[in-house]
């Protein structure tokens, strides 16, 4: 299963523990015509293409799911040092708090952008306050499964973890699935539905004042940077997410993922069956730990 990719968010110590490694995006053969099949089947009226949902987020956790995997991980392995006289606390974890927002298709919330402009607002979330301390040399052993000990579980008490949320003891995004949902943004975002929209959201853009090629480069402006947003950067995100639903760039690009997503999923039916028994049964194990 792919790395808990958030693990990172909550500090070196976590990355300490990161256990499952990244796995190869899916692939599969997907050629021109293809795709022109599956873009006669985008919907003519694109008021009828409601919400974000695409037909592959069934096999994949959420940002909320994710962070929920990641706080019964950390609670296993707290309990399993604690059983051999270790004691380490990881730093706090809320998932509804901490996770990053879901933004394939950039900003569209008005809200988010008037008060905080591109930046998530999980950022400015007041969170516990101090230095999380680094764990000490015999506690990294026991979690890694690298100490001397007699009494050291099978791949350490990450190990330990990892076969409490999962049956294979691989927690985390399932690889088919996400590897697919990769391959779906990567062959969707240079169809002429989606760059024509996004031509039109530059013009809108224009209008105000504000030149970009497309939604990813005003994302991604240099001057966005980190801390909180300038008048500037919310005037922009403002206007984006009003642009975006003047052009209708958010429905043509999520009503064409859909189809392409449709149509890839059929050559990985049996994989993607597995794979969504397999997160249900991680969720079940995770909320089991954490309540």
């Amino acid at each position: 299963m792919a790395t808990l990719h958030r693990l990172a968010a909550f500090g070196a110590v976590l990355a300490v523990v990161a256990a499952c490694s990244a796995a190869p995006a899916a692939t599969t053969g997907f050629g021109a015509a293809d795709l022109a099949a599956a873009l006669g089947k985008v919907p003519r009226d694109l008021s009828t293409v409601l919400g974000l949902d695409l037909p592959l987020d069934l096999s994949q956790l959420t940002p909320v799911e994710e962070l929920e995997v990641v706080k019964a991980r950390n609670t296993v392995m707290e309990r399993c040092l604690a059983a051999r006289g270790l004691t380490f606390t990881f730093p706090p974890v809320d998932p509804v708090r901490d996770a990053a927002k879901a933004r394939r298709h950039g900003l569209v919330d008005a809200a988010e952008a008037a008060a905080y402009g591109y930046r998530d607002p999980a950022v400015f979330t007041p969170r516990a306050a101090g230095v999380q301390e680094q764990p000490p040399p015999e506690v990294v052993a026991m979690i890694t499964g690298r100490s001397d000990r007699r009494d050291v579980p099978s791949g350490g008490c990450a190990g330990e973890a990892d076969r409490a949320l999962a049956p294979d003891a691989k927690p985390g995004q399932e690889p088919v699935s996400f590897g697919l949902s990769q391959q779906s943004y990567e062959i969707t975002r240079t169809t002429p539905p989606v760059t024509a929209a996004a031509a039109a959201w530059s013009r809108c853009m224009a209008e105000a004042g504000f030149r970009y090629r497309d939604p990813q480069a005003a994302i991604g402006d240099p001057a966005f940077g980190a801390g909180r947003a300038s008048a500037h950067e919310i005037a922009v995100a403002t206007r984006d997410v009003r642009c975006k639903e003047r052009t209708d760039w958010v429905r043509t690009w999520v009503a064409v993922e859909r189809v392409v997503q449709e149509a890839l999923m059929p050559h990985h039916a049996a994989d993607l069956a597995r794979e969504q028994q397999h997160k249900e049964s991680q969720l079940a194990a995770t909320r089991k730990i954490i309540g």
